[in-house]
């Protein structure tokens, strides 16, 4: 029954776990390559402090009105690290999204951004077909999670099978060794076998992690499962706190400058990414996210503060990671965990070769399941002339 299982669920999920593993290698390094090939993105550290939110948006607004011919009104500003470019956006009509780049410490316009660039829209197109298959989301993202459902029984029953009945010296060297010396069927049934031992744990934990973001279903019961709660949206309520409304005017000049700088010296240092959210209706707050690590996203967390009194607004968004029970930083660190980038380089390096792994399963198995019985030519040859003799 379990070979049955691992055989015929690995030829239905194959050609979508192929893609979604060979696409998950590829999105692996999209870090670098965007550093590489977007240079605005980068600047040169300088021993001094950054410019407040106020100055950086007027000389973007002064940027903007040039290109535009007319004022535009800003949604965000973004500081990162200090050898990182800030960024402004705002939408100069409905259904569009325009960005730009400033050197933060002296408010240099470095890019104006009106669209993805080249590595953007290719890691894009690498993303519709890890999540979606390359198909519509709705029809796509089920596809995916089921796939990869099967994929995760065929990586337990594959271990099953696996495992020797009898552990000798033969059986061990056929469970951990390639033989590179046997035929190509030996070679191929070893690298189906032996590669996937080694890489059962991390590709059980990268896909396991990624159904999270095919079916809320999984999710909620993932969340409940290491947290004992389960909310929507991945963690994320979108009962958000409101400002009072009774306060018709700000009682404070550059509101922006006053939270940026209230929020540098709670955490001061350099600071992964900083990101303050504008109000846009009479009730928002200012929305300020906060990722105290480059490179990874689990110790993000969201403060927000009142629109007119600057007052914060209690929210289970701003608990931080520190703050955090156990299970909810399982919970919290699941994305970077499925992008393999939890511990920066050597992680992302493991994630892409476990991906690759991944991806070479559903070859190698439906190859050893095309071939099985059949003999070579020159086997076939030599028995077809024994035939005739006798």
């Amino acid at each position: 029954m379990n070979e049955w299982l691992h055989l015929w669920l690995g030829l239905a999920s194959g050609i979508v776990v192929f893609v979604v593993c060979l696409t998950a290698a590829l999105w692996v390094f999209r870090y670098e390559v965007w550093y590489f090939t977007e240079p605005y993105q980068r600047v040169e550290a300088q021993n001094k402090p950054f410019l407040p939110p106020s100055v950086l948006i007027a000389k973007a607004a002064a940027f903007a009105q040039r290109k535009e011919g007319k004022g535009v009104e800003f949604t965000s500003i973004t500081y990162g690290t200090s050898e990182k470019s800030a960024f402004t956006n705002y939408t100069p009509e409905k259904g569009k999204f325009y960005s730009v780049y400033l050197n933060p410490y002296d408010g240099r316009v470095l890019y104006h951004k009106t669209g993805p660039s080249t590595a953007e829209s290719f890691f894009i197109f690498v993303r519709s077909g890890h999540r979606f298959f390359f198909l519509p989301q709705k029809i796509g993202s089920p596809v995916v999670g089921a796939s990869c459902i099967i994929f995760v029984i065929t990586l337990i029953t594959g271990l099953i099978w696996w495992y020797p009945k009898k552990w000798t010296k033969s059986t061990r060297d056929k469970s951990f060794k390639i033989k590179w010396k046997g035929n190509w069927k030996r070679v191929n049934l070893d690298l189906h076998n032996v590669l996937g031992f080694y890489a059962f744990i991390v590709v059980l934990a990268l896909t396991i992690s990624g159904i999270v973001y095919s079916f809320d279903w999984f999710d909620r019961g993932y969340q409940w499962l290491l947290t004992g709660k389960a909310t929507a949206s991945h963690g994320h309520s979108d009962d958000h706190p409101h400002s009072d409304t009774t306060f018709t005017h700000p009682l404070y000049d550059q509101p922006a400058d006053i939270l940026w700088q209230r929020i540098r010296n709670d955490h001061p240092g350099d600071l992964g990414r900083l990101n303050i959210s504008f109000p846009e209706e009479a009730n928002d707050p200012y929305e300020i996210t906060i990722n105290p690590q480059d490179g990874t996203i689990y110790k993000t967390f969201t403060r927000f503060f009142d629109r007119n009194t600057l007052a914060e607004l209690p929210s289970e968004e701003s608990k931080k990671f520190e703050e955090m029970s156990t299970g909810e930083k399982l919970y919290a660190m699941n994305f970077d965990i499925h992008v393999g980038q939890i511990y920066g380089l050597p992680t992302r390096i493991l994630a892409f070769f476990a991906s690759l792994i991944g991806a070479s399963l559903p070859v190698t198995g439906f190859i050893i399941w095309w071939f099985r019985g059949k003999k070579s030519g020159k086997v076939k040859s030599v028995a077809a002339k024994r035939s005739v003799v006798t």
